[in-house]
């Protein structure tokens, strides 16, 4: 039973290895590193992606053709570092690893910096219809529950000290109600203003960068 459990572990820790792996080992055999190199740099890759790939490919005995990999990475660069693309990058969240070459890094950052103010915009918005959500989920449970009480309360054979209790229990559940309605009150003016901040980025850099 030993024996088949580290087997066990051991397939399954080869199935991450290999689910973490830049690259497939067919990949690895068709060695198109110029490819490879366009595909990371279009992707905004740093140049130290390729010792990643280095390893990836350990196995199957092929190393990383630099020259091929560099060329093509700075043609997907090419591609990368627009004004219009950092705008979806900064917009969708994701970070910046400083590859742009210095001529045309400041037209990427430039809609990077635009991206990153809608991205937070609507993070705010996402955020409040959370909370709206979780505060009218918590107020109907607690409705559910004060009901339940209120059933309970109504059992004549209950003693003056569960009487007590269970009031006691209404009191915070009908309480806690109350909370919860504030709460939704606030994210849903929240979720107002922060469709109004959407709203008017959208009217602002639509017609630079396309809706969206």
């Amino acid at each position: 039973m030993r024996s088949v459990a580290i087997g066990a572990f051991v397939a399954v820790a080869g199935l991450v290895t290999a689910s973490c792996a830049t690259m497939s080992q067919e990949e690895c055999l068709r060695g198109d590193w110029r490819a490879v190199g366009y595909d990371d740099g279009a992707s905004g890759h740093a140049m130290s992606r390729i010792d990643e790939h280095a390893k990836a490919c350990l196995k199957t005995g092929v190393t990383p053709d630099i020259r091929l990999y560099a060329q093509g990475r700075e043609e997907g660069l090419v591609r990368y570092c627009t004004e219009a693309n950092g705008f979806r990058v900064g917009r969708e969240g994701h970070s910046y690893a400083n590859v742009c070459p210095a001529p045309v890094e400041g037209e990427f950052l430039g809609g990077y910096a635009d991206g990153e103010r809608v991205h937070a915009a609507e993070s705010r918005l996402e955020s409040a219809q959370s909370d709206l959500s979780g505060a009218d989920s918590r107020a109907e449970k607690r409705a559910r529950q004060a009901d339940g009480v209120e059933d309970e309360l109504r059992n004549p054979k209950l003693t003056d000290e569960q009487v007590r209790e269970l009031r006691d229990r209404l009191q915070r559940l009908r309480r806690e109600r109350r909370e919860a309605i504030e709460d939704g009150r606030r994210a849903e003016a929240a979720i107002r203003d922060a469709e109004r901040e959407v709203d008017d980025l959208k009217a602002r850099y639509a017609p630079r960068y396309g809706w969206w």
